[in-house]
């Protein structure tokens, strides 16, 4: 149980007219992964004996009377009380420091993390070793905080690799850190139609990377960050390379 599936639980409690399109464009997530949430929920529901969640046509969520009780066997507090592993704080440590494009401090990621200041200052060599196989170098500025250098392809990369592995790692970086931006519908229908202008539909693996590199290029954008330009080969430049 992870935090989104709590918030879509109280979603679909006080919304009498829950969509799964609504939903995934409530939470930025795509609508494979809000029906991935609605089977969990219904897991806890069996598992509590409740009637189950129903799907009906245009992907509307039909639930039934009993469906506020779900929430007497979830606490909000179940989340926050998840205690990271050492791997996942560095994980989620490095794409935070990564992804921000201003000096960030100890005490924020910290904070980011829900751990104390000495376990950050702790995972700190670790935390730049594993940066550091990305081609960026963390910098420590004295009054100001730490920040990371490097090419901006090599950040956005990283922030890629990120959300690999499995739904439960995505879910733990996505929900300390976000690294996307822009609206994940329109985003979505950009590369469908694009996929059919030139007649040439993407792999189900492709299309999530593309989406999630469109996410996290709007994002740095957004902040100021873009990809360094590529010096064009002059022509006196590629005479020399031909001899």
């Amino acid at each position: 149980m992870n935090k989104r599936i709590l918030s879509v639980i109280h979603e679909i409690n006080k919304n009498n007219h829950c969509t799964i399109q609504y939903l995934s464009k409530q939470f930025q997530v795509s609508e494979r992964t809000i029906r991935n949430d609605l089977n969990t929920i219904n897991d806890l529901l069996s598992a509590s004996e409740l009637p189950l969640l129903e799907l009906k046509s245009e992907g509307r969520i039909a639930k039934s009377t009993e469906f506020s009780n779900i929430l007497d066997y979830v606490s909000e507090s179940d989340f926050y009380h998840y205690k990271l592993s050492k791997e996942e704080r560095i994980h989620i440590a490095s794409a935070l420091l990564v992804n921000s494009s201003d000096y960030i401090t100890l005490s924020t990621i910290a904070d980011n993390l829900f751990v104390s200041r000495a376990t950050i200052i702790n995972d700190l060599d670790d935390i730049k070793q594993y940066i550091k196989k990305g081609n960026l170098e963390v910098f420590s500025y004295p009054n100001k905080g730490l920040k990371v250098a490097g090419k901006e392809s090599d950040k956005r990369y990283f922030l890629m690799n990120s959300f690999k592995g499995n739904t439960t790692e995505q879910d733990i970086v996505a929900n300390h850190i976000s690294v996307q931006a822009g609206n994940r519908i329109v985003i979505q229908k950009i590369v469908k139609e694009q996929e059919h202008f030139h007649k040439n539909h993407l792999t189900d693996s492709s299309y999530q990377k593309v989406i999630l590199y469109l996410g996290i290029m709007v994002n740095r954008n957004m902040q100021g960050e873009y990809i360094e330009a590529t010096k064009k080969e002059t022509k006196k430049t590629a005479s020399k390379s031909n001899k």
